[in-house]
């Protein structure tokens, strides 16, 4: 009684926390059984188990119709076949990470069950691995499915793999307790998780010849995403009088004009960006109607219409000063400029050059205190664009204004007063760059070189014959410094754009050859450096 109070009152911890993941005792049938004709496996435990995410993590071969009924009831995990079992054959039912115990979720990795139907298991495999067509990065959780050599083209499109696996995350697979036979193969991105290939969103990767089981060989897939050839209009819209654009669900090399051929004159289309055709009206109210023909093809042409303002009401905004000719985008706006660049404003509307005012903008440059006038050269940049063809000195200070009146806009109004101070960095502020290429073949191909966020900084397209040498030698000056990696692609059918591929016409993305060792630039440095492409 005399240490009653001795003891240190403490809260139970309960022990140590569980980490193991639970341990199988026994399974009916046996794993690895044969002539099992029972459609019900059961798998017992040492604790209570759970089962995560069944849908996405079991993966059995054959395939069945219909997926078996998945239960956890305490420390047991019975399966239940909803059809009969397939005569002299070898089933695989791979948990991936579906098995936990209940408590701390500890999950028993990649448990594979395998029984056969006949008297004997099928050990033959295929493996390989899945990378990406255009990133060069290897592909995960992509399906690679076995089909029979009397489908068409059409089964994967309509019909589950017979056999089929997932990539790791290192984008590797393996197909096993395959029986001896030659299959057609193909790899794709689920996304639905309907193990069928749905073109348009997923990717595809194929081989044109069959493989047959127990192959050695490691399988290799590109994986790319169809070119979608259906292409539609996803919306339009004018946000202000004057101007429009289409945004189209593809890169679009669509011609726009007005519907009305008597409108030809108010309506101008020049060009867009990727997906977005912009065009440039006047004198055009309540409706602009317009015309997309899809290479220039009449039979391809489709209609537009979207609303705009009345006469009434851009009267009104004309009258009171509302309607302007506003600058967008400038890249002289925060004061730098690249010595070797050009200035360039763009503006809200379409640049009618007969009416701008070209003795209304004037050029300085300005060396300590003293203001020297430069003779303007100008160029109108895609219908809204203004660049400034002047050549600039390094280490300069210039000063750029354009007076109230000096551009005018098609639908009849001019910019108010902009005033620019920018200076040009130095040469020395630059690094360049000599790059040597070891060409695999002789074909046309795009050389880029990206910076370390994978953008395209510049590229360069070699040309090249039959007698021509397979080395390469390029060029780049007026780099930011920094690291730099090379990227090449073959143009197979030399339109200068890299090119997806197509199941159904059998072809593949063009190869892209990626340098993964970065090129250090320096300020006021040349580089040089080597690369065999392979």
């Amino acid at each position: 009684m005399l240490f009653t109070k001795c003891a240190q009152i403490t809260p139970l911890t309960g022990g140590k926390r569980d980490t193991t993941p639970p341990k199988i005792i026994n399974t009916l049938p046996q794993n690895g059984a044969l002539n099992v004709t029972s459609g019900t496996i059961e798998i017992y435990f040492d604790e209570y188990v759970q089962v995560k995410d069944i849908a996405n993590q079991l993966v059995i071969t054959p395939q069945p119709k219909e997926m078996p009924l998945v239960e956890a009831k305490g420390k047991k995990i019975s399966v239940k076949f909803n059809e009969a079992l397939l005569p002299n054959a070898t089933y695989r039912l791979f948990f991936g990470n579906a098995i936990a115990d209940m408590h701390e979720a500890n999950i028993l990795a990649n448990y594979e069950f395998v029984f056969a139907t006949g008297n004997y298991i099928d050990s033959l495999k295929l493996e390989g691995d899945v990378t990406n067509a255009y990133t060069l990065k290897k592909e995960s959780d992509i399906i690679i499915g076995l089909y029979p050599l009397n489908g068409n083209d059409s089964t994967i499109y309509l019909n589950k793999p017979t056999y089929f696996t997932k990539t790791n995350a290192s984008g590797q697979f393996k197909l096993s307790n395959l029986p001896k036979s030659t299959y057609n193969i193909a790899a794709f991105s689920d996304k639905n998780k309907n193990l069928m290939f749905d073109s348009g969103e997923e990717m595809i990767g194929f081989r044109e010849q069959p493989v047959n089981s127990g192959n050695d060989s490691l399988i290799h897939f590109t994986l790319f995403k169809e070119d979608n050839a259906k292409q539609f209009l996803k919306r339009s819209i004018s946000p202000y009088y004057g101007m429009a654009y289409l945004v189209f669900n593809k890169e679009q090399t669509n011609v726009v004009r007005a519907l009305n051929p008597e409108q030809d004159n108010n309506i101008k289309s020049c060009g867009g960006l990727n997906d977005t055709a912009v065009v440039y009206y006047h004198d055009v109210f309540d409706t602009l109607s317009l015309v997309v023909l899809s290479g220039l093809e009449i039979k391809k042409a489709d209609t537009v219409k979207i609303n705009i303002p009345s006469k009434e009401k851009v009267n009104r905004l004309m009258a009171d000063q509302k309607l302007k000719l506003e600058m967008t985008s400038s890249n002289i706006s925060s004061g730098n400029l690249p010595y070797y660049d050009q200035p360039e404003l763009k503006f809200s509307n379409a640049i009618d050059t007969s009416k701008s005012n070209k003795d209304l903008i004037e050029l300085y440059e300005i060396n300590d205190t003293v203001k020297t006038k430069e003779q303007v050269k100008l160029e109108v940049v895609k219908c809204n664009g203004l660049k400034l063809l002047n050549r600039f000195k390094p280490g300069m200070s210039y000063e750029l204004i354009l007076r109230k009146g000096a551009i005018y806009g098609e639908m009849g109004v001019t910019n108010d007063s902009l005033k620019f101070n920018f200076k040009t960095n130095e040469a020395e502020d630059y690094a360049n760059l000599s790059l040597k290429l070891m060409m695999p073949t002789k074909e046309n191909c795009m050389i880029q070189l990206l910076n370390d966020k994978s953008q395209t900084v510049r590229e360069y397209y070699a040309e090249q014959s039959i007698s021509s040498s397979t080395e390469v030698n390029i060029q780049f000056k007026n780099l930011i410094p920094g690291n730099y990696f090379v990227r090449v692609f073959i143009d197979e059918n030399k339109n200068k754009v890299w090119d997806t591929g197509s199941y159904l016409k059998k072809k593949q993305a063009e190869i892209i050859y990626l340098n993964t060792t970065p090129v250090k630039l320096l300020a006021n440095w040349d580089s040089e450096t080597e690369w065999i492409v392979k």
